[in-house]
């Protein structure tokens, strides 16, 4: 970060450097003109109070404002030797700027997700534009309802090398559309690769790899493109290097709903190329009933500092979640973290918490994708 400053506008060091500020915890109002904007009265608020340079106090405010905060009403400080946090918010919302070493790192919001890094202020403030990409808070996972791919579309029974930054789709131009259209989280991920296994043209198999820590694992996901549920059952081993099996894959879904996708974090013993050997993998006949679904979720820190994500699951119908998985993703979306749970609990609204057990990410997160496949009970 601080060699990125250093190239910024000298006029930034004030408002970045605030290693100077004194530990404090404090709750004060404004009295500023009333009659200011939101953004105009936000940056003079966090300029006075906060001690932030006026251009950044302003990148800051515009930022806020095209999130209707309204006008900040309280603030609270706490920074001890250059290191901790400044909060603020209007009375229903609030946001934090987080320090470290002297210097912002973060703008968060209630959620602990990442509204501006130090990168998107000193590009806003030194007129840049930003590509970035805007992050979600409130994603709505509820299926949509595709129709089949009018066209067989290529197929593979094993997948290529797979990429962090570009897609190698094996996919016809009708499923590709459907895909991309999709209403759910499955478009938040940036896939390895996505293929159809062959005969099976509205199901597609999509994967991505990632590490946690030292380990290395693939995220191998199922969507379902038809028009109707299917039953989805696949076993196979992910290959390394030399063509090797470095892992296991296991797939029965009783019934996966029209657009909805089944993810799975396979474990891999070396680094894996991402392609797969499927030994089996089959359509049975299907004899249960999936449900359409939504959720609200959050990101945030339990009494021990453990990273945790709870959720809440709604349905029209009466529904078991079943397996319950969280992928926690860069501006990029790539894969910092994939932790699930298996909620047994029936009920049209169903809430858990996904323990992640680390306290810390190997990237800054801005997204989550959740997936669920819920069976009507």
């Amino acid at each position: 970060m601080k060699g990125i400053f250093k190239k910024a506008v000298s006029v930034l060091c004030a408002a970045i450097m605030v290693a100077s500020l004194a530990g404090c915890d404090v709750n004060v109002s404004s009295s500023l003109d009333s009659n200011q904007s939101a953004a105009e009265y936000n940056a003079e608020y966090l300029a006075d109070n906060l001690e932030l340079e006026s251009e950044v106090a302003t990148v800051i405010a515009n930022k806020l404002d095209e999130k209707d905060l309204g006008k900040i009403k309280s603030h609270k400080k706490k920074i001890v030797n250059g290191n901790g946090s400044m909060t603020f918010g209007d009375g229903k919302k609030k946001y934090t700027i987080n320090v470290e070493d002297g210097y912002i790192s973060t703008l968060t919001d209630s959620d602990g997700m990442v509204i501006m890094t130090l990168d998107d202020i000193l590009s806003a403030a030194n007129g840049d534009v930003s590509t970035e990409p805007e992050p979600v808070s409130e994603p709505v996972s509820e299926p949509a309802e595709p129709e089949a791919p009018a066209a067989e579309p290529e197929v593979t029974d094993n997948t290529t090398q797979s990429s962090s930054s570009t897609t190698a789709s094996y996919l016809a131009e009708d499923a590709q559309k459907i895909l991309n259209s999709l209403d759910t989280d499955y478009n938040k991920v940036n896939w390895g690769v996505q293929y159809s296994p062959t005969g099976m043209d509205g199901i597609v198999i999509s994967v991505a790899p990632f590490m946690d820590g030292n380990s290395y694992y693939l995220l191998v996901a199922v969507t379902n493109l038809y028009g109707e549920d299917v039953t989805f059952s696949a076993s196979g081993y992910p290959k390394g290097t030399d063509g090797q099996k470095i892992g296991s894959i296991s797939f029965y879904e009783n019934a996966i709903a029209p657009g909805n996708t089944v993810a799975k974090a396979i474990y891999c013993e070396e680094i894996p190329t991402g392609e797969i050997r499927w030994d089996e993998i089959e359509l049975p006949n299907v004899f249960d009933k999936s449900a359409y679904w939504e959720s609200d979720w959050g990101i945030k820190t339990d009494s021990d500092g453990y990273i945790e994500v709870p959720f809440t699951i709604y349905s029209d119908v009466n529904m078991m979640p079943g397996t319950v998985t969280a992928i926690i993703l860069d501006s990029k979306g790539d894969i910092l973290a994939v932790e699930d749970d298996f909620i047994m609990d029936e009920g049209k609204e169903v809430s858990g918490t996904i323990k992640l057990f680390k306290k810390e990410l190997p990237g800054t997160p801005v997204d989550l994708a959740m997936f669920a496949n819920p069976l009507e009970k």
